[in-house]
């Protein structure tokens, strides 16, 4: 039988639906510019040849001789599972991705809106009808609530494209909320924030059993499905941990403030005299916090607390200078207001009639809180894609594009939130929250999605597992490690103060982090030497 020459193993790679890296074909001694004119020769359309002049490449290995085949690398991306662009690549590079930018952008607000506005009280309302306590409301569903954005991309990204975007969106997320909300928290703040041990110690704990186990699924590049299972269970321990968090309290603070006397060099925390403890726990419980509209709002508005749902809702005063955003009624109190309502009317009018306010309609939250599932979804799936297609224009990995664009992206409505908290006196809840949603970044926007993508292959019978496609990951995930002992280091030797130079030392550390993240994923830092 006649050997498969390699123009034919590179089409059939190519063109047929198989998401592999490279291939070895028979033993050949031409060299690549040879194999390459044969490609360009061979009855392909137009097409074609440029997916195979971006994609396709032979690759030799070092001390290559003629007794061995040369390894045809194949470049899959999560395009090849996306609905195509209306652009080619020339017409991106011309100017059309600025398209893409500007769409990533606007359905990044998108779902900030409906994640505060909407989302948020729904799942409040579930709260208070299991009569769940504010804390362990605040700690477990309402977390999860703010991590839908992620497990949505990760969803996306393990079920749908087959990437690893997911994975490096959610890391680049937990490296973003332990380090980067704190430095701009205390980089923006006006005065001190002193921060609660406790809540800090504790998340910090818990995150670090997180990432330790992240750490050993990810060590051999493939989760099995024993190990996403592992995940499941730690997500529901979560819970019931949280569930004693008052418990654990009263014992951690009798032995460290009382038996001890650790605590002695710590200065006692200020209270704002505007806000109460009950206020503050309310305030706390919305992360995202009115992450659209308080930042059109003037300082005359004032502070309403819902009855029912104990979302904060802000309402102007009599005052002719507070500015609420209206839906039917043009905002007039500065130029930046006016446009931002004009660009935000279009999404808010379409979900304003398909999403019922749990706020104002409370019987309807089921509604909501499923319409906001499936918008979350929808939206996530276009964010997602157009990140794909800026990542293929300029030839940025995917795990690259997650650690960054989506990762920002996404933490930036905490990150204001978290600001528009402390500015308003709740300085401890603001920082300790962003670094409890890692655990469940962890648990549920990574663990679930490989559980169902391995239990959908066969689980034990099959002894499913999913790939992961990036090398350097495992090395990422120490960076998480290395970024929580920052943030507890430098907090404890301010005496759990944020102050800006504390902030400047953060955001060093957050740069210096994400570089490395970046470099090992470029192949920079414990290269894989691979062909491809």
């Amino acid at each position: 039988m006649k050997p498969l020459d390699i123009s034919t193993a590179v089409l059939l790679t190519v063109l047929c639906w198989k998401r592999v890296n490279s291939v070895f074909v028979p033993i050949t001694h031409q060299s690549q510019e040879v194999h390459l004119q044969r490609l360009s020769n061979a009855s392909t359309s137009l097409e074609e040849l440029d997916a195979l002049e971006d994609r396709a490449s032979i690759g030799f290995a070092p001390g290559f001789n003629e007794s061995q085949s040369p390894q045809i690398c194949v470049l899959t991306t999560s395009m090849d599972d996306l609905p195509p662009d209306l652009f080619s690549k020339t017409q991106r590079l011309r100017g059309a991705i600025l398209l893409h930018f500007f769409a990533a952008v606007y359905f990044f607000i998108i779902l900030a809106y409906i994640c505060s506005e909407y989302f948020l009280p729904s799942v409040e309302c579930i709260c208070e009808d299991l009569h769940l306590s504010e804390d362990v409301a605040a700690a477990t569903f309402m977390a999860t609530a703010t991590s839908m954005p992620e497990f949505f991309t990760n969803t996306i990204s393990t079920l749908v494209v087959d990437s690893d975007m997911g994975l490096g969106t959610i890391l680049g997320s937990m490296l973003f909320n332990t380090l980067g909300v704190a430095a701009l928290v205390a980089i923006l703040t006006k005065s001190h924030v002193k921060l609660d041990w406790w809540p800090l110690t504790r998340d910090s704990i818990i995150v670090m059993i997180a990432i330790s186990s992240l750490v050993s699924c990810l060590w051999d590049e493939r989760v099995y499905w024993y190990e996403s299972v592992v995940f499941v269970v730690l997500y529901v321990l979560y819970f019931l941990v949280m569930f004693q968090n008052e418990r654990m309290k009263r014992i951690a603070t009798d032995l460290i403030e009382t038996r001890w006397n650790l605590c002695t060099r710590l200065e006692e925390p200020k209270v704002d005299d505007e806000f109460t403890e009950q206020s503050s726990r309310k305030y706390s419980v919305a992360v995202l916090g009115e992450a659209i509209n308080t930042t059109l709002e003037l300082p005359a508005a004032k502070k309403n607390v819902s009855r029912r749902c104990s979302i904060p809702v802000f309402v102007p005063s009599e005052e002719p200078a507070a500015n609420k955003m209206k839906l039917l009624t043009v905002s007039t109190g500065s130029w930046f207001a006016v446009v931002w309502w004009c660009y935000t009317w279009p999404f808010r009018l379409l979900i304003h009639f398909t999403i019922p306010d749990a706020r104002v309609h409370r019987k309807w939250y089921p509604l909501t809180f499923f319409m906001c599932i499936l918008w979350i979804g929808g939206t996530s799936y276009v964010v997602f894609w157009m990140m794909s297609i800026i990542g293929e224009t300029f030839a940025v990995p995917e795990t690259v594009m997650g650690l960054t664009f989506l990762a920002f992206g996404g933490c930036m409505p905490e990150a204001v939130s978290a600001v528009t908290v402390i500015r308003k006196g709740n300085g401890s809840m603001g920082v300790s929250n962003s670094l409890g949603a890692n655990t469940l970044a962890i648990l549920f926007s990574l663990g679930l999605p490989w559980f169902i993508r391995n239990m959908m292959e066969g689980g034990a019978t099959t002894g499913a597992y999913v790939e992961i496609n990036s090398y350097g990951m495992q090395y990422s995930v120490f960076g998480l490690f290395l970024a929580v002992g920052i943030l507890y280091a430098v907090l404890f030797a301010s005496k759990y103060t944020l102050r800006k130079l504390v902030g400047l030392v953060l955001m060093g550390g957050y740069l210096l982090i994400v570089t490395f993240m970046i470099l090992v994923e470029l192949d920079v830092f414990f290269p894989s030497e691979n062909v491809c």
